[in-house]
């Protein structure tokens, strides 16, 4: 099966393509024939290292997670932002939801995986992951598998939940659907819907591996982190589900709301957002 054949990614390669700007851009060979991008900026030794991954089929160049990247990298961190690849060799663009979608959670979740691997590499420390929306996700993903990578903690912004948009009935027929598609024919392609996409091409087993990241399963992965967790969300953002962050606070889970913004989807409550991000931070630094 195609999810299975791709669990086995391997790093194999990497490279700085250039210089520009007061960053670099390396690429990770993560399948054969499949490289990532990302930028990152070499900061003060004293700092902490800091990974920034962009939302559902966004990219590093998505305005929200570039203004936290720079912000952070001109106060001295070493911050890397990737692309995840999304099964395209070095994807630069959104991924719209009408195309063919052929990658999985565990492909995002191995690409990821590398790319903290390399920065602590490099680094020499546990570099604090701030993820944007659905991001949160595969680090939720991360965090719960065998053996999640070292990091100092996970920030995650606007926290959102596989299925959460199509509802609880409506993700139980996606579900539903699927297994049924999977008995047939696991790898074909067929529509259905994901996150806010209500057309989305991909394979049932492909579907599955998201869907199964809801909100139960995501919540357990984070009230049983390994390392802290904070959860950042907007103060007038009508998808959070509140009682669904009330729940994670009561597990362990740090809460902090921007009181203007909604789902950060663009830099109109920027300063507040970084601001919000610095001070998790700098709690850590310090302690």
């Amino acid at each position: 099966m195609a999810v299975t054949r791709h669990l086995a990614f391997a790093v194999l390669a990497l490279f700085a393509l250039r210089v520009s700007a007061g960053n670099v851009q390396p690429t990770l060979v993560v399948a054969p024939g499949l490289e990532a991008e990302a930028d990152y900026w070499i900061g003060d030794v004293e700092r902490p290292a800091v990974v920034v991954l962009h939302g559902f089929l966004q990219t590093r160049h998505f305005p929200v997670v570039r203004r936290i990247a720079e912000s952070f990298a001109a106060e001295g961190y070493s911050v890397l932002l990737p692309s995840l690849t999304l099964g395209i060799n070095r994807r630069r663009d959104s991924f719209a939801c009408e195309a063919l979608h052929t990658h999985s959670m565990e492909q995002d979740v191995a690409e990821l995986r590398a790319w903290i691997t390399w920065l602590t590499e490099r680094s020499g420390k546990r570099p604090v992951v701030v993820a944007l929306s659905a991001g949160g996700i595969q680090i939720g993903a991360l965090l719960a598998s065998t053996s999640p990578p070292e990091i100092q903690r996970a920030i995650l912004i606007g926290l959102s939940y596989f299925g959460e948009e199509q509802g609880p009935a409506g993700a139980d027929r996606l579900r539903a659907r699927a297994l049924s598609d999977l008995s047939i024919a696991p790898e074909a392609m067929r529509r259905y819907a994901l996150s806010h996409c209500d057309r989305y091409v991909t394979s049932p087993e492909s579907l599955l591996s998201y869907l199964r990241w809801d909100k139960a399963r995501l919540g357990a992965a984070l009230a049983g982190s390994p390392v802290p967790v904070t959860v950042i969300y907007g103060g007038r953002d009508p998808h959070t589900d509140r009682q669904w962050m009330d729940a994670l606070s009561t597990q362990g889970v740090g809460l902090r709301s921007v009181a203007a913004a909604e789902h950060f989807c663009d830099l109109t409550n920027e300063e507040g957002l970084v601001e919000q991000v610095r001070d998790v931070i700098r709690g850590d630094e310090h302690g």
